[in-house]
C-alpha cells in the first residue's frame, strides 16, 4: 500500500464534510489500545489533521497523555477511506477552525452537543484515497461465518463448564453479542505496534462464536496477522449505522483451523459502552457508587 507525508486537495475537500465514518485509535494509561468513534475528524491543509470535540470522553484525555494517533475515515459521498498515523499538537476552544466546525450543517443548530474544542495533530503519514475492498471483504466475511458454523458447537460445549452446579455467567450482553456477530456491522481492530502506534485495521469480519469469545479470518488481516502474537491484547471497535456501537478487549490465543481454514481467536476480558452521553465499563462491572461531583 502506498504511503505519503501530506494531503492533497482531493484529500482536504472530501474529509471536510461531517458525514463520514472517523475512527481513531488510541492508547490508555496501561499502554492498552482504545477504539472511538469521532465523524469531526478532518484534514485541515496539507500536514495537519484536527478533530472537534463535543462531549468528555476516554480517547481526548488519551492523547494529550500519549499523541501517537491512528485514523481511518470513510466518506460516505465519495466512498473512498483514508488510513494514516498522526500526533496530537494541542487544543484551543476558540479560534477559526472552531467557527468553522460551528457552522457546519450538522452542528449549526446543535444545542445539547456543540463543538467546543478543538484538538490539532500533526500528520505523519497517510494513504492516498482508496476505495472499499468489497470483494476483500465479502470472502473474509464468508471465510468467518464457515469457520464459526463448525466452532461453535465445541467451543459452547468449552465454555459451558459448570461451577457449583451453575454455567459461568456471560461476558458481552445479550445486545453486545447480537452486534457482533452480525456480518452487516462495521468493527475495527487495533492493537499496539513497535513504533509505540496503535496499529488500526477494518475488520468487519469479525464475529462473535459466544458472549466470551471473537473469531475471524487470519488472512483478512494481511501481513499484519504476523505482528500479532499469543497474549496480546486486542481492541475490537463495533458500529451499527445507526451509531450504536460497543468497544471490547482481549487476549489474542493464536490461529488455528477449521474446516482448513485458518482463523485466529480473543477471548474477551473487558467490555466498554462506547455511546454518550455514559461512556463507562460494562464488564469486569462496577460496584454503583454516589455521585460526589457534578462536574
Amino acid at each position: 500500500m502506498k504511503i505519503k507525508t501530506n494531503f492533497n486537495a482531493f484529500d482536504i475537500e472530501k474529509t471536510a464534510p461531517l458525514e463520514k465514518i472517523g475512527i481513531i485509535a488510541t492508547q490508555n494509561l496501561e499502554g492498552l489500545p482504545h477504539i472511538t468513534f469521532i465523524n469531526s475528524l478532518m484534514a485541515l491543509d496539507d500536514t495537519t489533521m484536527t478533530l472537534g470535540q463535543f462531549i468528555r470522553g476516554n480517547s481526548k484525555y488519551f492523547m494529550q497523555k500519549n499523541p501517537k494517533v491512528s485514523f481511518f475515515i470513510l466518506s460516505v459521498h465519495t466512498k473512498k477511506i483514508w488510513t494514516g498515523k498522526i500526533l496530537w499538537k494541542k487544543k484551543q476552544s476558540q479560534g477559526d477552525e472552531l467557527e468553522i466546525y460551528k457552522e457546519k450543517p450538522l452542528q449549526r443548530y446543535n444545542s445539547y452537543f456543540p463543538i467546543h474544542r478543538v484538538h490539532y495533530f500533526d500528520l505523519v503519514e497517510t494513504t492516498p484515497a482508496n476505495g472499499l475492498p468489497l470483494v476483500k471483504m465479502i470472502w473474509s466475511t464468508l471465510m468467518t461465518l464457515m469457520a464459526r458454523f463448525g466452532a461453535k458447537t465445541n467451543h459452547r460445549q468449552k465454555n459451558n463448564r459448570v461451577t457449583n452446579n451453575r454455567p459461568s455467567p456471560p461476558i458481552l450482553k445479550p445486545y453486545g453479542e447480537k452486534l457482533f456477530s452480525s456480518p452487516f456491522t462495521m468493527k475495527f481492530l487495533s492493537f499496539m505496534a513497535m513504533d509505540g502506534f496503535p496499529c488500526l485495521i477494518p475488520f468487519v469480519q469479525c464475529m462473535t462464536l459466544d458472549s466470551k469469545c471473537l473469531i475471524f479470518y487470519a488472512k483478512s488481516l494481511g501481513d499484519h496477522q504476523h505482528a500479532i502474537n499469543a497474549n496480546m491484547e486486542i481492541a475490537v471497535f463495533c458500529l451499527k449505522t445507526t451509531l450504536e456501537s460497543v468497544l471490547i478487549r482481549g487476549k489474542f490465543t493464536g490461529y488455528k483451523r477449521i474446516y482448513g481454514i485458518k482463523i485466529g481467536q480473543i477471548d474477551i476480558d473487558w467490555v466498554y459502552n462506547s455511546m454518550p452521553p455514559n461512556s463507562d465499563q460494562i464488564y469486569p462491572e462496577k460496584a454503583l457508587t454516589p455521585v460526589s461531583s457534578f462536574e
